[in-house]
């Protein structure tokens, strides 16, 4: 019986749209300008004083339009696509993949590439390019981590599964080819990743995988997989490299070998970006925006928000925001807490229940301040904030009580943060009511304009990308295992 992996939802694509982008946006490192609606500049029918006096009428209207919108802060959301990425069925795109390096080989153009080779000459490669079997669309990378699956599928919006979005959408934009082995949640088996290696082995560069399927293949768990003495047909496991959203290790070759997303930790540094997907989110200038001005709350669940000390605030310190600054304070939260709800539904606070991607965006874009509580840890929200022009309010959660503005000791909600400054992100010691209300204060008195910083813009997290592809990962690997043999301590692994 085929194995089949079946999200909970999809948006459909083919990957041969993905490859359509690949050919004509070959190793392309720049941002495409997204469409727009252009109006018609005249009118040519007849008889002419019906339309001038229907055009008239009608720019009337459109002026009133665009006046009543400014006055009250509205917008109409439009976003458009993310050029480089697609959703759709990961087995359907894995045998697209497939048909095409089988035809590079019947033409006799695939090339041994599973380690980095140097360049062809332009004329070369071009040669090779208008077959559809350059040098990038030939090299594969295999996207075992079951978050590159939810991301294609279309299934979540975990920060985990935004990072893997991004990820993608670099290896689009860069040309590169690759497939999915995941076999669906709570399932760590690498034997779908072994088949793929075993049929792609002279173009697969590198394997990404979540930590616990790393270990797998290493132990061997539910077949042979890495390679060691007793099975020189496996996986080299200097290609294993762990897909990691948090800061700690995930490897059994330590951090060098962990790609996370944060520059941070001591792993190593995959970039993520949010331009693509923020460049496609409605925004307002803080001018334009509601009136009263919109504090909106980081909360997409009741229990948040519960009596408990992992609660930054309480509810009546956020009810009372409203008469002291004149704001309203919304959230999009789902009701999974019934002692919560009924506390929150006894304040003034605006809950719009849940609300899918476009809706929460459309109310964050509306929004004067992005409010944090303590939960959830490291949500991507804050940085589409930054990137609609909207402040972020992170709440410190652990300190130092001797110096508590030691920033090296600080634990805070969104901890990869903790480095930016007012007006874009301001940091308060959590159960500090009257600190947060001076900040809060603070943020509405200081507007932004959008923000993204350098290492999350999308041409640098092509070249981290690029970098983790083309890079010397047995070298490093090498370098590891002498190092290990000269302490005598650290398992050894076979190159």
């Amino acid at each position: 019986m085929a194995i089949e992996y079946v999200p909970l939802a999809t948006s459909s694509a083919e990957a041969s749209e993905v490859e359509d982008l690949q050919t004509t946006k070959r190793r392309r490192l720049g941002h495409s300008t997204l469409s727009r609606i252009a109006l018609p500049s005249h009118l040519t029918s007849r008889p002419r004083l019906l339309y001038t006096v229907v055009g008239s009428l009608l720019l009337v209207s459109f002026f009133w339009l665009v006046r009543a919108k400014r006055s009250t802060g509205w917008t109409e959301p439009e976003p458009g696509p993310n050029p480089y990425f697609h959703t759709g069925k990961i087995w359907e795109h894995n045998d697209q993949v497939a048909a095409r390096l089988d035809r590079c080989a019947s033409l006799g153009l695939l090339r041994n590439i599973s380690l980095p080779l140097p360049s062809l000459s332009a004329d070369e490669e071009a040669e090779l390019s208008a077959e559809g079997c350059g040098t990038a669309e030939t090299t594969v990378v295999i996207l075992a981590s079951l978050w590159f699956a939810e991301a294609y599928s279309g299934t979540s919006t975990t920060g985990e599964t935004i990072y893997a979005q991004s990820v993608i959408s670099t290896l689009n934009a860069l040309g590169y080819a690759y497939v999915f082995s995941s076999l669906g949640w709570y399932n760590d088996d690498m034997k779908k990743t072994t088949e793929l290696w075993h049929k792609h082995r002279w173009n697969t560069r590198v394997v990404l995988a979540d930590p616990e399927q790393v270990k797998v293949c290493w132990q061997h768990r539910g077949g042979q997989c890495a390679k060691d003495e007793s099975f020189q047909e496996g996986i080299e496991v200097w290609r294993l490299l762990s897909f990691w959203y948090w800061d700690d290790s995930g490897n059994p070759l330590g951090t060098a070998f962990t790609l996370s997303p944060s520059p941070r930790n001591e792993n190593h540094f995959l970039s993520f970006s949010i331009e693509p997907t923020c460049h496609r989110l409605p925004r307002i200038h803080p001018q334009d925006r509601p009136k009263p001005p919109q504090v909106y709350l980081l909360a997409k669940q009741m229990r948040y928000l519960d009596n408990s000390s992992a609660f930054s605030w309480t509810l009546p310190a956020l009810d009372s925001l409203q008469d002291e600054f004149g704001v309203r304070v919304v959230g999009g939260i789902v009701d999974d807490d019934a002692d919560a709800a009924k506390a929150l539904s006894e304040t003034g606070i605006t809950n719009f229940g849940k609300l899918d991607k476009i809706e929460f965006y459309e109310q964050l874009a509306r929004s004067s301040v992005l409010l944090g509580v303590g939960r959830p840890r490291i949500s991507p929200s804050p940085w589409d904030a930054l990137c609609m022009g909207v402040p972020f309010i992170n709440p410190i959660l652990q300190w130092d009580e001797e110096d508590p503005f030691d920033r090296s000791k600080w634990h805070a909600q969104q901890w990869h943060m903790t480095d930016i400054e007012p007006p874009y992100v301001y940091h308060v010691h959590a159960h500090d009511l009257d600190e947060l209300r001076t900040t809060v204060g603070e943020a509405l008195a200081h507007p932004i304009e959008s923000w993204i910083p350098d290492y999350m813009k999308f041409d640098f997290a092509c070249e981290r990308t690029r970098e983790v592809i083309e890079g010397d990962w047995l070298d490093v690997a090498r370098g590891i295992l002498e190092e290990r043999k000269a302490r005598g301590e650290g398992n050894l692994f076979v190159l």
